[in-house]
């Protein structure tokens, strides 16, 4: 899947590949005029390409390596060169359910899993949680938002929406992609107490994701594109249905949409699941869910969009609040990771000698050299002398544009 972080060069904030080679010895030539035949041990004469001035065709002649000596040799050395790894904040996409069963008090649930609380619906959790990660990973990705379906669902009535009216959505999203864009997104959807008809209708999860995609595919392919979908049912309003038809069927439409924006734009979709069952549902005659098993379902869409997990559950399925924050945060972890590939700098990574001598520093402070990426703060490595991560606060900081990281490839002791 895409990789968020881009390494460009600078002439700001620079990574010092500090030059170590020994000072070269003098080799200026004697004055009875021997080094002017040739030796035959290439001995230059100082000239800065080794070269004994015997003549090119005399034997004496020694082509040297540039120090000055002549002799050919191939000493290690450390270029000087300035680099300045850049973060590239990744847009991300938020493809939001906001369909009846969010609020319904049927669906409520024990979010907390503490019996002295009151039970609340899905969209009380979930706007509860989207606040909580726009707060932390705001500033470090571009992000938008289109609900499904939106806010002009059932325009007649609540009550009078057994059909397409619930499944309206709209074709360009809610919000567009921005940098630290939290504030936005929470504006534009209804508050965490939102009941009907705030939040009402079907589950037009495939037009959702055709408008967020479209609104994707629009933005610049280099940088890494995003999106979360969250739901909490099977989709329905499949195209070409009208009436009650539009909600009782399953929209078999919506995995080759989701499979297509990543196999034709490169755009990976999480899928999350709010509370989904490994059953069928939706059997009841007139009770506006698809007949369908939403696990089955959504196991398929995660797998379509290149980023379904091992085992039997391939999307993340959460059944608590807690597990919802947890899956969310995890992703956008991902997305927005801290990680330098120093092999796409114009000078490549360190040599092998070097790689025990690389150090990182923020303000003149050293950055500490960390085993544990997952529990420690500090720097490690990915790839060993390639890729390296920043961890921990380092890493917020570094996404967040907080702090300027300098660096060293250093060199081994001289002898």
């Amino acid at each position: 899947m895409n990789r968020s972080l881009l390494v460009s060069l600078s002439s700001l904030s620079c990574i010092a590949l500090i030059a170590c080679s020994p000072e070269p010895p003098s080799s200026e030539g004697g004055d009875d005029g021997i080094s002017s035949l040739g030796t035959g041990n290439g001995d230059g004469d100082g000239d800065g390409d080794g070269d004994g001035d015997g003549g090119d065709d005399l034997p004496g002649d020694g082509d040297g390596d540039g120090d000055g000596d002549g002799d050919g040799d191939d000493a290690f050395t450390c270029g000087e060169v300035e680099i300045a790894p850049e973060y590239q904040p990744p847009n991300v996409m938020f493809v939001v359910d906001a369909s009846g069963s969010m609020a319904l008090d049927s669906t409520k649930w024990d979010d907390d899993q503490n019996p002295d609380t009151p039970d609340v619906t899905r969209w009380f959790t979930l706007h509860g949680v989207v606040d909580n990660v726009l707060q932390e990973f705001g500033p470090a990705m571009i992000s938008g938002l289109q609900r499904f379906p939106s806010a002009g669902v059932c325009p007649v009535s609540v009550f009078n929406c057994y059909n397409t009216d619930a499944c309206i959505t709209e074709t360009a999203p809610e919000v567009t992609l921005a940098i630290d864009n939290g504030a936005a997104l929470l504006a534009a959807i209804p508050g965490p107490e939102a009941v009907s008809p705030e939040i009402a209708g079907g589950t037009p999860a495939r037009l959702g994701v055709e408008s967020a995609v479209a609104h994707l595919v629009a933005q610049p392919v280099t940088i890494p594109r995003y999106a979360v979908f969250i739901t909490d049912g099977a989709a329905n309003c499949a195209e070409g249905l009208s009436g009650g038809a539009a909600l009782e069927n399953y929209d078999e439409a919506l995995p080759g949409v989701v499979e297509s924006a990543y196999l034709d734009n490169d755009i990976t979709t999480f899928v999350v699941g709010i509370d989904i069952v490994d059953e069928l549902t939706g059997t009841l005659p007139g009770d506006g869910a698809p007949e369908a098993n939403a696990f089955q379902r959504l196991n398929e869409v995660a797998v379509a969009g290149g980023a379904a997990k091992d085992g039997d559950e391939k999307f993340f399925n959460a059944t608590n609040q807690a597990e919802l924050l947890s899956a969310i945060e995890g992703i956008l972890g991902e997305v927005t990771e801290c990680v330098i590939d120093l092999s796409t700098t114009e000078e490549g990574p360190p040599d092998e000698d070097q790689i025990p001598y690389v150090e990182f520093e923020v303000d003149g402070v050293p950055v500490p050299f960390v085993e544990n990426c997952e529990t420690e703060d500090g720097w490690s490595w990915i790839e060993e002398g390639v890729i390296v991560t920043f961890c921990g606060s380092y890493c917020a900081d570094f996404t967040s544009g907080a702090a300027v990281f300098d660096g060293t490839y250093g060199c081994p002791p001289a002898g």
